[in-house]
């Protein structure tokens, strides 16, 4: 399900004003401006993105540190389906095949574990193949909740 989201602008430790994220924002002209989807009731977000040359590591290799950027982004925009911006405290990314450049990526993220502070999550980037999904990058994540009161519970 595609919903549109209104991210919050203002939490207690951050703030988001210029719009300027790497992964997401609009006003960065170096940035993946990636644009995520939503699904509010299941605490998710999506995306899909194709990756450039110049995001690449070895040759035709999406370089490593962007991939656990973009799984970052995934999971923290799932958090935001709370009405909540959330801070990385930990993440793990598990590398399981090359992504390469020019090839469609798509991205999904999830809250498994919502407390009054922080958030557990996961996240998937994946390609399709045959109709086939082939995991080829997961992580998980601890978020701290910048505005818990905020927080919409399941």
């Amino acid at each position: 399900m595609k919903e549109k989201l209104e991210i919050p602008r203002t939490g207690q430790k951050v703030e988001w004003c210029d719009d300027g994220c790497f992964v997401c924002g609009r006003n960065n002209q170096i940035g993946l401006h990636i644009k995520f989807d939503f699904d509010r009731e299941n605490h998710r977000a999506m995306a899909s993105h194709v990756f450039s040359p110049e995001h690449q590591g070895w040759d035709r290799v999406v370089h490593g540190g962007i991939i656990a950027a973009v799984l970052d982004d995934v999971m923290a925009y799932a958090i935001m389906t709370t009405n909540n911006l959330a801070i990385t405290t930990r993440m793990s990314v598990t590398y399981r095949k090359e992504v390469r450049v020019g090839e469609t990526v798509y991205l999904d993220g999830w809250i498994e574990k919502l407390t009054s502070r922080a958030a557990k999550t996961k996240g998937v980037l994946y390609t399709l193949e045959n109709g086939e999904k082939i995991v080829k990058a997961e992580a998980d994540g601890t978020y701290f909740l910048d505005r818990p009161e905020g927080v919409e519970r399941k």
